[in-house]
């Protein structure tokens, strides 16, 4: 019958386990991060550009409505 573990046993298995994991682990090199971080800056701005124009569109379509409406 197997012996059932403790918390202290199960934590250091656990803990072994992410060292053993963290070893696989393979980084991005500094290149690799400033392109990432380029990447993200430029689809943020362009998103919220086109957001931007999204909502005034829409602005100026429910004030047109409003007022005709009126």
């Amino acid at each position: 019958m197997a012996e059932k573990l403790g918390v202290f046993d199960k934590t250091k298995i656990f803990l072994g386990e992410v060292r053993t994991e963290m070893t696989k682990v393979v980084y991005p090199t500094p290149q690799e991060v400033k392109t990432y971080v380029i990447v993200v800056l430029i689809s943020t701005a362009v998103i919220s550009v086109a957001m931007g124009l999204w909502d005034m569109l829409l602005g100026h379509i429910v004030n047109w409505f409003f007022q005709s409406v009126a």
